[in-house]
């Protein structure tokens, strides 16, 4: 006991001496700990998002009727973006959703009309969109981006009438339905300020069928459609105060039935395309445009067609010189007919218009086949 009393306070066991750091070190405070395991990291990209949701509903009174009227609208908004010294990225994302409604109800009680009514109308469109922005500082910036859009409609109406005068009664029931959908994208790519490359494009197709009945001691309807596409696109060239140069494109077609119960029926289709190229080089400027139509159409044992091609051009050399021409080629026929005039008409015209030195001077000339016609324009 007293040879252990006579250890000094400073004294500590070699044991105790090699085994201090390591216990300092699992028992160290929570703090270090914590500092070491769970640094705190940056979001690799900032975030800022914001939505809205806008709803209302209504009801109103027109005459007999009750309208009710609603919408709901929902949109979204996310943007990601960060600074890269002297570059920055942005990728702004969008979604929204809309729906509309409306629905009438009525009971009619007069003198000559005795009837009640029920009619509906829905429409519903999503989109979603995308842009992509890489800006490199001091020098130029690319930037791409999409958008994709979906609707869809429905109408129905039911209404049971009565004549009180004869006492016939009637019931009329109609139904449509719509879907369209659409997608656009755009690149646009900028080496330099004031020099760059931009396209665009965008393809859409819209579809449609309705009916219709109606009783009233016999028995009438027709039914329908609808189907259509189309596309566009855009190109352009910027080359500063050099020069620019942009075309675009857009094509289209359809067809379309009808029938009226009992017996006629209709039908038809048709196609068109327009091109334009345009651009300036230095004081010159110039634009061409080219557009092409057909239709043809069928209403019982009749067909009907037609077309239509038209050019123009327009060249400028700043106040010095212009130039405008136009050519269009149009033609149309019936068959069977037994009137020639009828059966094939061809047109044939053309202008052009010069001016020099503010001095214009215009020519024009227009020629038909079948009657035949030639006459200046």
């Amino acid at each position: 006991m007293g040879k252990h009393s006579r250890r000094k306070p400073s004294y500590l066991p070699k044991v105790a001496a090699g085994a201090a750091p390591l216990a300092l070190l699992l028992a160290g405070p929570a703090t270090s700990l914590a500092a070491q395991t769970d640094p705190p990291t940056p979001l690799p990209l900032d975030h800022k998002r914001e939505g809205t949701l806008d709803r209302g509903i209504g009801v109103t009174s027109e005459g007999d009727t009750s309208v009710l009227r609603g919408f709901l609208n929902i949109a979204e908004r996310n943007v990601y973006s960060k600074d890269l010294g002297g570059s920055k990225v942005f990728a702004d994302v969008r979604r929204s959703a809309s729906e509309t409604v409306e629905t009438r109800d009525g009971v009619t009680v007069r003198g000559d009309k005795v009837g009640a009514l029920a009619a509906s109308k829905t429409t519903e469109v999503v989109t979603q969109g995308q842009r992509n922005t890489v800006k490199l500082a001091p020098y130029g910036s690319a930037v791409a981006g999409n958008e994709t859009k979906l609707e869809r409609s429905g109408a129905r109406l039911t209404e049971a009438v009565l004549d009180p005068r004869t006492g016939t009664p009637a019931l009329i029931t109609e139904d449509g339905r719509g879907i369209g959908a659409s997608e656009g994208t755009y690149q646009a790519f900028r080496p330099l300020p004031g020099f760059g490359v931009i396209n665009e494009t965008d393809q859409r197709a819209v579809g449609e069928l309705h009916r219709a009945l109606r009783l009233d001691g016999g028995f009438s309807g027709d039914l329908g459609g609808l189907l259509e596409a189309g596309r566009s696109s855009g190109h352009a060239l910027d080359l500063g105060n050099f020069a620019a140069i942009g075309t675009t494109s857009a094509q289209h077609g359809g067809g379309r039935f009808k029938g009226v119960l009992p017996l006629a029926v209709s039908s038809g289709t048709g196609f068109g395309q327009k091109h334009v190229l345009g651009g300036t080089v230095g004081p010159a400027t110039g634009l061409v445009t080219t557009e092409q139509d057909a239709s043809l159409a069928r209403h019982g044992s009749a067909l009907t067609g037609s077309g239509a091609n038209t050019s123009s051009g327009d060249l400028g050399v700043g106040d010095v010189a212009s130039a405008h021409g136009t050519t269009a080629t149009s033609s149309r026929g019936v068959l069977p007919t037994g009137d020639p005039a009828q059966a094939g008409h061809l047109r044939q015209s053309g202008t052009l218009d010069l001016t020099v030195l503010g001095q214009r001077k215009h020519t024009g000339v227009i020629a038909g086949a079948l009657p035949l016609e030639l006459k200046r324009s």
